[in-house]
Formats: structure tokens, sequence, C-alpha cells
């Protein structure tokens, strides 16, 4: 006889030697027992999880010669013959390749025709989701209302296909993936009707690598077995399935806790060139990370989690990293597992990985300046002194008048506090450092991320953006002419409010955005800069050049010329000239400008 595939060889002949599916196998033998029949089914579920196989036990149950009986006998010629595959009553048909009107047109024509052999006809459908809209609709009838002593089992692997039609007029019944543990029992079984050898590990890994398929398991079994050894050990699995060491994951996740970029990348580069499966790899981390997350929860009893070989591992980083950077690491890696899918050079897409893990974990790190010896010198010299409040004579005012008159001590704290207003911004007020451009376009990365959590449209139409300028409360996004589109849609309320939103509880103020395309801002700017240039700067009259006439309204005022101008604001002497600028005039200097002096209230 020719050899045969574990999974056909061992193919369960009752419903109590199935693994798994009790509330389908349970079901089905009490309609058995009962005589109570439908005359169609719908098998549904992913692969390997015993459609066919259930299919077969139940045309063998209900053609035994000793039914109604909740299990075939398999001693009888019906149920031999059904079991061989030569049965002429119980005809298999597969819809991927007989999908069209014209099969299901014969199929209808053959089941006018009596059963030769059995008590019923029954025909089994495998892939049913593959048949056509016409073929469906042309089945209609004869699966509502089939011939005495006709069933249809029909079997697929995405039920969201199928037509509601043909749904409902079938009993369905829906297959769920295996455990781990069911899987590894039923190996052992056949290892132990194999006469093989294996590892225990060797088990458990290619349990967890079948995905719930018990027929994927027996095929990576059977792989191992004729890979030349006497026993199955657990690195011929990892040979056969390109699986990953656990020495290897938990090496690149110690990298990753203890901030070592120079060693990930290595590890990462090992497992690449090495053939492993790169899709098991990420799938291996996400479960880590998870279950980390799911150790945190359960306080520490890993002992009631299944982790299958990681235990080592969850024992060893468990506590080291927190709740909140655990649900974003595992989000993280679910995310590159999408893009590996369709990537040409995957070291690539690991390596960006593990540096995006790195900076979730750790932040971003500031690099120390390098100082020169002499530098350093001058800079160990420098000892920081506290700042003491500059009193005016507008507060010694103030606190004069604060007995004598309390609504004039009111207005003069309010000039006081617009002063102050003018020369500094709120966050320095505050007694915290306000956020600069450098520090949002360090933090650019993340802003882009949350957004990608909120609203993947928003960071789609905002991600080729440049950060131009941020001054007050205005952040400035400039985008190219080839992005016009993007700054037009990003300027919408709904993009815009949401950007706004993001960058608000990141600078812990109030902030609104504006975006522009660089050709204008540059057309700004020159317009700006020939205003300027065209204006008459006035100074102080302690600067008063000699060869001025006649002129200003002030006689304090004189006119300069285009070059002291230009002098000045490189020097950033002028008002509103960005981070040079120097700060708003204050009381005192208009005072001091025009001859002013305060005058008290009556």
């Amino acid at each position: 006889m020719a050899y045969q595939s574990l999974y056909r060889l061992h193919r369960p002949l009752t419903f109590d030697d199935m693994t798994g599916q009790e509330h389908i196998t349970r079901t089905l033998s009490n309609a058995l027992s009962s005589g109570r029949l439908a005359h169609a089914y719908l098998f549904c579920g992913p692969r390997g999880t015993g459609k066919t196989t259930t299919a077969k036990i139940l045309a063998r149950a209900m053609n035994c010669e000793q039914y109604p009986v909740p299990e075939p006998c398999g001693t009888c010629n019906p149920c031999q013959n059904i079991a061989a595959g030569v049965s002429i009553d119980v005809i298999e048909m597969d819809a991927a390749s007989n999908r069209g009107i014209d099969e299901i047109r014969e199929l209808r024509e053959r089941t006018r025709y009596a059963s030769a052999e059995s008590r019923y006809k029954v025909y089994i459908i495998d892939e049913a989701h593959m048949l056509t809209t016409e073929a469906c609709n042309a089945f209609l009838k004869t699966l509502e209302e089939p011939p005495q002593n006709v069933v249809f089992i029909l079997a697929t692997t995405d039920p969201s296909r199928l037509p509601s039609t043909i749904v409902s007029r079938c009993q369905r019944f829906d297959f769920h993936l295996l455990t781990v543990d069911q899987i590894k029992h039923r190996m052992e079984h056949i290892l132990d009707h194999e006469k093989w050898k294996s590892d225990h590990e060797a088990i458990q890994l290619i349990a967890r690598l079948a995905d719930g398929s018990l027929r994927d398991a027996l095929g990576i079994l059977e792989q191992c077995s004729a890979y030349g050894e006497e026993q199955i050990s657990a690195e011929h699995v990892r040979s056969v399935t390109g699986a990953t060491r656990t020495e290897t994951i938990d090496a690149l996740i110690k990298a990753a806790v203890d901030n070592d970029p120079k060693s990930g990348l290595e590890i990462i580069e090992q497992v690449v060139y090495s053939g492993r499966d790169l899709q098991l790899l990420m799938r291996d981390l996400t479960f880590v990370f998870s279950r980390l997350l799911l150790y945190s929860e359960t306080k520490g009893q890993s002992g009631k989690q299944k982790l299958h070989g990681f235990e080592t591992i969850v024992d060893s980083y468990h506590g080291q990293i927190s709740r909140h950077l655990l649900l974003d690491a595992v989000e993280l890696l679910h995310e590159v597992s999408g893009e590996l899918r369709h990537a040409h050079f995957p070291q690539f897409i690991l390596e960006v990985a593990l540096i995006r893990l790195l900076r979730l974990l750790h932040g971003r790190v500031q690099p120390a300046p390098v100082l020169k010896p002499d530098e350093e010198k001058r800079a160990e010299e420098k000892v920081p002194q506290k700042k003491e409040p500059v009193h005016t004579k507008q507060d010694e005012k103030v606190s004069a008048h604060k007995s004598e008159d309390p609504k004039s001590a009111v207005r003069d704290a309010g000039q006081v506090d617009e002063q102050e207003t003018t020369q500094g911004s709120g966050k320095e007020g505050s007694g915290k450092e306000p956020i600069s451009l450098a520090d949002l376009k360090d933090f650019w990365p993340r802003i882009l991320q949350e957004l990608k959590k909120k609203q993947k449209s928003t960071a789609a139409w905002l991600e080729p953006a440049e950060l131009e300028d941020f001054r007050g409360e205005l952040v400035c996004l400039a985008y190219s002419t080839d992005y016009s589109i993007h700054q037009m849609r990003i300027s919408e309320d709904n993009h815009r409010k949401l950007v706004e939103e993001v960058l608000s509880n990141y600078c812990l103020m109030p902030v609104r955005v504006k975006a522009i395309i660089k050709e204008e801002m540059s057309e700004e700017e020159n317009a700006n800069a020939n205003a300027n240039a065209n204006s008459e700067v006035y100074l102080p009259s302690e600067n008063k050049p000699e060869s001025v006439q006649a002129g200003p309204a002030y006689p304090d005022q004189v006119k300069v010329d285009q070059s002291q101008t230009e002098a000045s604001y490189s020097s950033g002497e002028q008002h509103g000239q960005g981070e040079k600028s120097k700060k708003a005039p204050s009381a005192e200097d208009a005072m001091e400008i025009f001859g002013g002096k305060l005058i008290e209230p009556d």
C-alpha cells in the first residue's frame, strides 16, 4: 500500500476519537441516536480543526446497519466502504474546482436517483464558499427541499462569503481552534502508535507553532521525523519551521530593556541571515510582552498562565517595564508584524522597530555637550546665582499706595502684571522652562504616533509637514508645493482641531496650528523684508547722528540709514525678529524716550 500522510492515516473514525469540538460531536451523536437528522449541514471553522473528518463520521453513522446509533460501528459493509472511500453513495465534491452553474446542475440531476447500497445518499461539498453566485442561486431549491434520503454537508473556512440564503437552509456548526494541550496530547498518542521518540520540548514547540490546527501539527511532526535522526528534538523543529531559539529572544528583549542598541542590532542581523521566520519572531515577541502585561494584571501569578516555554523570560523581566509602556510595546510589535508582510528587505523593518522600541521604553536621550578643556574650566568657575527680584519705581509706588487707595493699588498692580506679561512668557513666570521649537521637533514622532491612535487620516495629512516656527501659542507647519492637498486637508477644522488637541496636551497650554506652503511663506517673508527696508526707523537721542536735518515728530528720535537698520536686525535689537529679538520695551523705557513722568492720582 502506498504511503499515507499522518493526518490521513490517523484520521478519527468515531466521535469519541476526535480531539476537541465536544459541542459538535455531542449534538450530532444525540441527533443520530434519536434519528432526527437534518437534510443539510454547514460546518464552518479554521483549517485542520476536523470539518471533513466530522462529515465522514456523520455519513458512516447515518448509513450504519445498526442505525440509529450515536457512533458508527465500523464493522458493517457501509461503514467499511465509506471509511475506505469506495462507497458510491457518499460523494465528495471540491467546490473550488467545481464552482460553476453547470456542475451544480449536474449535481441536481444526480440527486434524483436513489442510493445504491446505503440508507442515505450524502454529498460532502468542501470549500463551499468558492461557489459562484449563479451556482448558489441554482442550488437553493435543491438544498431547501432535497429528494428523500439525500443529505448535504457543506464545509467552509469562510462562511461570510456564502449567501445568507444558503446559510439559512442549513444547520450551522462552528469549529474552534484547538488548544496547545489538546494538540500535544494527540501527538503523544500518535508518537506512541508510530513508536517514534521525541523530546517533550519538541512536542510543546510543535503544538505551539501549529496555530490551533491539528493537521498542521501532524505535518510538522512528519517533516521532523524525516529529518534523519532517531529522536525528534526541539532543534530539529526549529530547523524545519524557522522558529527562533528562546535564548535569542531573551537576548533581544534584554537589549531592549537595557537600552543596548548595538547588541540588539547584532542579534537582528544574526536572526535574519540564519534564515529564521521573522513572522514567528514577531509573534513570539508579541506573546512575551503581552504575557508580561498579563503577569502584572494577575499580580505575578505566572503559574496560572500558559507560557509555552517562555516562563523563564517572563519571570526575569516581570516588574521592569511599566504597564502603559507594555501596552504601547504590544501595539508597536503588532504594527511591525503587518509591515513585514510587504517588506522587500525585512532587516531594515526590524532595525527601525528596535529603535522605536528603545525610544518607547527609554525616551529620547539628550547627549551632553562636548566642551573643550578651557571651556570646562570656565564652566566650573561660573557659580549659578539666584536671581533677586527686580524692584522698579512703579513697584514701590504700588506698595506705598496699597493702604491709601485700594482701587489705585489694583490699577497699578494690573500695570505691573501687564509689564511682566509683555517681558516674558507665561511658562517662564510659572517656574518651568517654555517648550522650544527644538523640543517640539524632538517629540514630533511621538505626536504622530499619538495621532495615528486617534485618527490615521489626520496623521497621514500631517506627516509631510515640517515644523517651521513655534512662537507664543502658534505652531507654524510648512508644506512643499508637492503637498498642497495635505496643507488644505490639515487646515480643515476636524483635522486641525485634533492636531491642536494633541499638541496642547504635550505643551500643557492652548496651542493653535497654522499650515502654509513654503512658497507663500517665502513671499511673505520677502514682503516683510521689503517693508522693513523701506520704513523709517528711529533710535533714542543718544545715538543721533549729526547729519540729521529736521524732522521726526518727537525731538528725541532721529532717522538712521539702511545699514544701521540691517545691523540692528542682524544683532536681534529690533522687536519681533524670532528667537534673537529683544524683549518688549517697558514703561520706564517709554518714560526715558519721551521724557514722561508718573503722576499721582488725586
